[in-house]
């Protein structure tokens, strides 16, 4: 009966340690891939900047900040593709943001 005590807590350690391990790899090693609409996006600040509802120094600077925010959204171990190449499959969709998505929220 103790042998198999043994056993059983042996069995239920060693999952949890293996569950465990797993999970920190998808975290922090585990290649994601993300697609970002970047033509979507473009157009959304051509179209809020020719409408007038966004100023040139505020396009320019969101331009810039792209970058920023990628990095800030998506971890180190995110890959980005355009989402004109992405053919079919389970990826995380990125989408930045735009001045009307800003003042929704």
């Amino acid at each position: 009966m103790n042998t198999l005590k043994t056993i059983i807590v042996a069995v239920i350690v060693s999952a949890l340690i293996t569950a465990g391990g797993i999970w920190y790899y998808d975290q922090h090693y585990a290649t994601k891939i993300a697609v970002i609409d970047m033509s979507g996006y473009i157009g959304k600040l051509k179209k809020e900047y020719l409408a007038g509802k966004l100023p040139k120094q505020e396009l320019e600077k969101r331009l810039r900040s792209l970058s920023a925010q990628i990095s800030k959204t998506n971890s180190s171990n995110t890959v980005l593709i355009l989402k004109e190449v992405v053919v079919s499959g389970k990826v995380q969709d990125y989408t930045p943001q735009t001045l009307a998505d800003t003042e929704a929220h």
